[in-house]
Formats: C-alpha cells, structure tokens, sequence
C-alpha cells in the first residue's frame, strides 16, 4: 500500500537528499548511509547497462571517468547547440554528446543515453532508500529546482521522476524551499534574503515570512556559478605553476584536468575549517617515461584570492536582487545561507553585515531545501499551500521580422496571465509563426526557445485589429498559448517544441 506522505526531493547537482513526514507527523531524514543522509549525485556505468550510484559511483570519477556521470543537472534540459553547453563540456572526461532530440546526452559503451535517464537513476535510488525508511512505497513528490531553472529544465526532472513512478506534485524553487524551512523553524514575521549557493547555481531571492507564509518579492543569481566553478578557479590558479616547475603541458587533457579538479574540491572543503591543505595527486602525468606528482600546499589567503572575482560576482547578484526589489540591506531582517558552498569563511563573511540575529537556528546548508520540500510536501498533503513564487526569468516573444517583446517580466507572481497586442502580426496565406524565448539576456544566442506556436492564417485574417496572444503560466511553471479574437473567443494553440525533451 502506497504512502500518503508526499517525498520532498532536493535533487541537486553534487547532492541529492530526501525527507517526509512519518503517520506521527515528524520530519524524518532519509538515510543514506549509517552516516550521512545526502547521496552523491554521481552515476558510474560498467559492463553496459549496469549502474551504480552514490557514494560507491563517486569513487569511480577516478578510477573510471569516462563512465562515471557527475554534475549532469548543469546540461539538464539544455540543448547540446547551446552556448553554456559548448563552454563547459570540454572540462568532463565523459562524453557529452547531442542526443536524438537535440538536447545534450552521455555517449557511455557506444549508447547514447538522454541526461533524463542519469537523474531517473538518482532519483530511483533516493526513492528506493526513502521507501525502506518509510516501510511503505512513496507515490507522490515535491522537487526542488535552483530559482533560475528554465522550463525546459523543470520538464526534464519532473519526467525523469515520472520515469520512476513518482506523480509530482509540485515542483518548487530551492531558495523557497529553503524558506519554508527557515519559517517553520523560527516562525518569524521577517524580510529573509535566501543566500543558495549550491554546486552549479547560485540564486538570491527576497521574501517575506508571516505566520509561516512565504511570499518572493524578488529572485535573482547566476545560473552559471556554483562550487564547481570555485574548483576551477583553484585549478586554474595551480597549473600554470605546476607546468613551469614541471615542464610538462597538462590543459587540454580532460582526465588529468579532471583529477585536479576532484583533488580541488577536497582542498576546499579542507580549508573551511583549516588554514592550510595540501593537495597531492600522485602520478598526474608523464615525463620521459616517469610519473610526475602534483604536489601543492594551498593556504586559506590564497584561496581567497583566487576566488576572489567569483565572490564579488556573487555580490553583485545580490545587489541586483536588491534593486528589482527596491530594498536597501538594512531593511533585510535575516540572511539564510543554503547549499555546501556557503561553509567556506570567506563567503560568509562577505554577506555577514545581512546577519541581524543569532545563529543558533541556522537552516543546514545541505539538507535546509530537502527539508523544505519535505514541508510543502506535508502542506500539500493537508491541503495547504502556504507559498507564492515569482517568475524567475522574462517570457518574450519574437514576432516575424525578429521584433522581440518582453510579455511576462522576470518576477511576476505566479499564476499570472499576460497578453500580447497581435495587431503587427502580417497578413500571410500560410500559418504564422511566433517564438517564445525564456532568458535574462537579450542576445539571441543566450536565450532559451521554449518553442514555437503557429498562428492559423484563417484566424489572423478574421481579425481587423489584430486580436491578443495570452500566456498564462501556472503554479507548476507551465506555461500556455492561447489566441484572443477581437470578439473575446479563446482558441488554445500548442506551444512546440522543434526537438521535444524524451525519456528512454
């Protein structure tokens, strides 16, 4: 018999952690191990199909990168064409490839498998782990997803826990998350900033907390900073030292590259709570015919330094959030620092003038968006929503002759519905297409087509002024088309997507 507790699911890009309420209304933690309640979100495939995931698979990033998949959230819904997806490839060992429908794939043991598949594994196994926990199956979710994701992005983890037989019944902003945990710990009536600074992304977001409400005001960040950058900045830092002391050229080589970032990450991590570490690879490369060791003793002031450009980018991603807002710091009540990242002192520090109380009920920086997925999981489950979201990046249109307009602002509560004046729109024997683009940015190649909607020429021409293209976005992000006819009759019309996201 399933559960009818709802499954909070952080699935994140180094981590993935789950919780629920039990029949006695306690939260529970889903155990990972006897230690620990996060599961590396790391994949490793052998023998072909066979896969093991965990902290068994993160061994193997080593041992066997080519088949050992980490990191796969930050190519999630992204179309292998993209600009993100061409910048960043290069820097894994295993084979990052376009699948069938244009979006990004791993080619592992000469398959091509869709990156919907590498996070169904995850998922799977955290369900498998929650439902012996539980000592009944789940069949409902919450999922939690970085403020910044696109659409396309929440589609793929959502089939991707389809795929395991989960119904989703909400899909939620980790920075929100993350709140609903914070109100319910402290049950404060505050101006709380959500610092979420995980593995791949960073989001800022503004919200106000009343009677366990939570209301965004404004979300921010970057979508293409988190930990992982912070381990190639330290990289980057070394190797031109490494390869003058040692006269061997190591860029370019994916594998060594990728050891150093791996040997990167643990120094960091060290450094949080010491001044020095050292970071040793044994055997890294070659030189006339012998092993050639890594060998180097990074001190926390160094480390500040090289990351130094990355924390101000931070900075002014808050500052951003700030203005859309119209706030100043001092009307911030409390700062909640969320994600792995935000263990490390110089971050801390550098946001430590938005901490106006004490600490003793910090939300964990690991498990506080499981937890909160967990909380609307069991608000859901009574009925209650206790949430409002906001828009996360501008929906915009491109008219024929490539006139772009701006139709929902990023930052618009959701539900919300917009319309768009069609009257520009030509007169054309053929249907007329009109392409929807979700992105901060202006410039065509950053942005992200969420498809493409055909207006039928009949229809165009039976409306002397135009008519009106609506879209309404829901609760769940969803997004939907519809024509307006100049007497008020509404006609549906379906978005397409030209390379639909699928799942093997």
């Amino acid at each position: 018999m399933a559960s009818s507790s709802i499954l909070g699911i952080d699935f994140g890009t180094t981590n993935t952690a789950a919780t629920y309420f039990d029949k006695t209304g306690r939260l529970r933690l889903v155990p990972v191990t006897d230690k620990s309640f996060v599961l590396p979100s790391v994949v490793w495939y052998h023998a072909g199909d066979k896969a093991i995931v965990g902290h068994a698979a993160r061994t193997q990033i080593i041992d066997d990168p080519r088949h050992t998949i980490f990191g796969a959230k930050r190519f999630l819904g992204r179309r292998f064409d993209s600009e993100f997806v061409a910048l960043h490839k290069d820097r894994f060992a295993f084979d990052l490839v376009p699948g069938p429908d244009g979006y990004a794939a791993i080619h592992v043991y000469g398959q091509v498998r869709p990156l919907t598949d590498v996070v169904h594994v995850i998922i799977k196994q955290i369900l498998t782990l929650a439902n012996h926990a539980a000592g009944e199956p789940f069949s409902q979710c919450v999922l939690t997803v970085p403020a910044h994701a696109s659409i396309r992005q929440r589609e793929a983890v959502r089939r991707a826990a389809e795929k395991s037989g989960l119904e989703v019944r909400a899909i939620i902003n980790e920075p929100t998350a993350a709140a609903l945990y914070y109100a319910n710990l402290r049950n404060p009536e505050q101006t709380v900033l959500v610092f979420d600074l995980g593995g791949g992304t960073f989001d800022a977001t503004l919200m106000s907390v009343q009677n366990r409400v939570v209301k965004v005001l404004a979300t921010g960040g970057d979508a293409f900073l988190g930990g992982a950058n912070f381990d190639e900045a330290i990289v980057e830092g070394l190797v031109d030292e490494f390869e003058r002391q040692s006269g061997v050229r190591i860029r370019g080589n994916k594998l060594v590259m990728q050891r150093l970032i791996f040997a990167a990450e643990s120094a960091k991590i060290a450094l949080s709570v010491r001044e020095e570490a050292q970071m040793r690879v044994a055997g890294l490369t070659q030189k006339e015919g012998a092993f050639v060791d890594f060998n180097f003793s990074l001190t926390r002031a160094q480390l500040e330094q090289l990351v130094f450009q990355l924390i101000e980018r931070l900075a002014a991603s808050v500052d951003d959030v700030l203005q859309r807002a119209n706030m100043t710091p001092e009307q911030v009540d409390e700062l909640v620092l969320v994600g792995g990242m935000t263990r490390m002192p110089a971050v801390r520090q550098r946001f430590a003038h938005f901490r106006r109380t004490s600490t003793d009920k910090e939300v964990h920086p690991d498990l506080g968006v499981a937890i909160g997925a967990g909380v609307l999981g069991r608000n859901l489950a009574r009925g209650i929503v206790g949430l409002a979201d906001v828009v996360p990046m501008p929906i915009s249109a491109m008219l024929p002759g490539g006139r772009t307009v701006e139709v929902i602002p990023a930052n618009t509560p959701v539900p919300c519905t917009k319309t768009l004046p069609l009257e520009a729109l030509p007169m054309w024997n053929a249907p007329i297409p009109i392409a929807i683009f979700e992105s901060l940015s202006t410039t065509a190649v950053d942005r992200e087509i969420l498809g493409t909607l055909h207006v039928p020429p009949q229809w165009r021409a039976a409306q002397p002024g135009g008519g009106q293209l609506e879209l309404k976005m829901g609760h769940d992000f969803t997004l939907r088309a519809t024509l307006i006819a100049d007497n008020g009759a509404r006609t549906p019309v379906q978005l397409v997507d030209p390379k639909p996201i699928t799942a093997v």
